[in-house]
C-alpha cells in the first residue's frame, strides 16, 4: 500500500456546508464481524449485518454522547487517527450493567446535527475497534450518570480521521441503518 501525503484536492470552507455542533441521539453500534461493509478509501456505501447479528442502538437525549477524533503524528510512521466514542448511560438494572461492563471492540455509526448531506452519518472505530478507556459513576455528580469513553488503542489508529457513511442519499442511507436493528 502506497502512502500518500500530499494534498489532492481543494480545501473551501462553503458556508453552504457549515458544521453545527452536536450528534442526534440515536447511534448504531456494531461489535466487530457482525457486519459486512462496501467500502472505498473512507467512504461506507453498504453495510448489512452478517447472519442473525444486529445492530445495538444507544438513545438518550441532547448531548448524552459524544465522538470524533485525534490525529496520531509520528516521524516515521503515516498519521493515523485515535477515533474517540463517549457515552452517558443511564444504568438501572443487572442486565443493563452488565451489558456495558461488557462493551469493548465494537464500531459507532452516529448522526451530526445539521444537514442531511453525505457526510451527516459518520462511523468510528471502523477497522480497528472501539474500546473502553474510562468507565465511571459517583452518586453526588452528574446526577449519577456512568459515563462511559471508548477510542482506538494505541498502535491501532485509523486509517482515515472519520469513515463517512452513504448509500445514495440520506433516507436510504437512514434505511440501511434501521434494518441492521433486527
Amino acid at each position: 500500500m502506497a502512502c500518500t501525503t500530499a494534498i489532492t484536492a481543494d480545501i473551501i470552507n462553503d458556508c453552504t456546508k457549515r458544521p453545527v455542533k452536536g450528534l442526534k441521539a440515536k447511534a448504531w453500534a456494531f461489535n466487530k464481524g457482525v457486519a459486512t461493509l462496501t467500502m472505498t478509501d473512507n467512504l461506507i456505501s453498504n453495510l448489512v449485518k452478517a447472519g442473525a447479528a444486529t445492530s445495538y442502538t444507544f438513545e438518550g437525549f441532547k448531548d448524552f454522547m459524544n465522538a470524533g477524533y485525534e490525529a496520531v503524528v509520528s516521524d516515521n510512521l503515516p498519521t493515523g487517527y485515535k477515533h474517540k466514542f463517549m457515552l452517558d448511560a443511564f444504568l438501572a438494572t443487572a442486565a443493563e450493567k452488565k451489558n456495558i461492563d461488557n462493551a469493548d471492540n465494537f464500531f459507532v455509526v452516529v448522526e451530526r446535527n445539521g444537514s442531511q448531506t453525505e457526510g451527516c452519518f459518520v462511523a468510528y472505530g471502523v477497522n480497528n475497534g472501539l474500546w473502553k478507556t474510562a468507565q465511571s459513576k459517583t452518586a453526588n455528580e452528574n446526577n449519577g450518570v456512568t459515563k462511559l469513553e471508548f477510542q482506538t488503542r494505541a498502535g491501532e489508529e485509523e486509517q482515515y480521521s472519520e469513515y463517512v457513511v452513504w448509500k445514495t442519499d440520506y433516507a436510504t442511507t437512514l434505511s440501511m441503518l434501521v434494518t441492521t436493528e433486527s
